[in-house]
């Protein structure tokens, strides 16, 4: 084939083009610190960046459900515990009125003592967080429990999603801590009782509550047992999010990130190799026949 001098011009050109081009995509390296700043930089690696930082996107999610649910299970554990501890005052006080040296006016005023300390249970049970109330299923922004100790929400539990095949049910039901609705035990019905037999200086009743309040205690005491349960459910799935984020963000790292020296370096020798591929370009092109004349 006959070498032309549109050829060598062209050959030339090109050559030149691609090594400036080349040493755009070194300086935009140098100047992001990434080895990818298009996808046409490396198609194959590009996808494998997407599906895991996608993936990444897909645990951080996780992560805020696993911290929601461990803040409202917070809650709702510190809640039952003080539960469980006006439901201890109400016992030792059933206990003591039980007795033999007890008589109608100490019952009298236990049960001033215990219808305070009811009140207060109510008010526990219809403890809100977030302007929520946490014991009334999805009807969240009605009080779960009258005053008079009826149940005013729905059966439902409030459930996380932590993977992309399990949901954590993380929800405790008033209806079912409190009233017994999964075939338990009334604890403010139990109360009520207790507080009828105490101005009746009913002492058989008053012995017969204590049952019932036993039972009432190892209810909610069963309803914190569930809960602590699922607290390390998920603080243990949070723990492997953790480092399985760490990883791919590691790797993600790999992918993306330029290698600085070497980039440097390669910068340097793509700008010799520029500085003598015009340099030669401009010497063949200064040449002309009149040259050898």
């Amino acid at each position: 084939m006959r070498i032309t001098q549109n050829i060598i011009y062209h050959t030339y050109i090109n050559d030149i083009m691609r090594r400036q081009e080349d040493l755009f995509k070194l300086n935009l390296q140098l100047s992001t610190g990434k080895k990818l700043n298009a996808p046409s930089d490396d198609p194959a690696l590009t996808s494998k960046v997407i599906n895991s930082k996608a993936l990444l996107t897909d645990i951080e999610q996780y992560q805020r459900n696993i911290d929601l649910g461990l803040d409202y299970l917070s809650t709702v554990e510190r809640t039952l515990d003080s539960a469980k501890d006006v439901l201890s005052s109400i016992q030792e006080t059933a206990v003591t009125e039980a007795t033999g040296t007890a008589d109608a006016d100490s019952r009298k005023g236990a049960a001033l003592n215990i219808t305070n300390l009811y009140n207060q249970l109510v008010d526990l049970a219809n403890t809100h967080d977030a302007n929520q109330y946490i014991f009334s299923g999805y009807k969240t922004d009605t009080p779960a429990f009258t005053t008079a100790g009826v149940y005013q929400g729905d059966a439902n539990k409030f459930g996380i999603k932590i993977s992309s095949g399990t949901t954590v049910t993380i929800g405790i039901n008033g209806g079912e801590a409190f009233s017994g609705s999964a075939g338990g035990i009334d604890v403010f019905q139990t109360i009520q009782t207790l507080i009828n037999d105490l101005n009746a200086n009913n002492a058989a009743g008053i012995k017969s509550a204590i049952t019932d309040l036993d039972t009432s205690f190892k209810q909610i005491s069963n309803a914190v047992s569930d809960i602590g349960g699922k607290v390390n459910w998920l603080k243990n799935s949070r723990t492997e999010y953790d480092s399985s984020k760490l990883d791919l963000q590691t790797q993600i790292s790999g992918y993306e990130d330029a290698d600085i020296t070497k980039v440097i370096s390669e910068l340097q020798l793509g700008q010799t190799a520029l500085q003598a591929a015009m340099t030669s370009a401009g010497r063949t092109f200064n040449v002309n026949i009149f040259d050898y004349l």
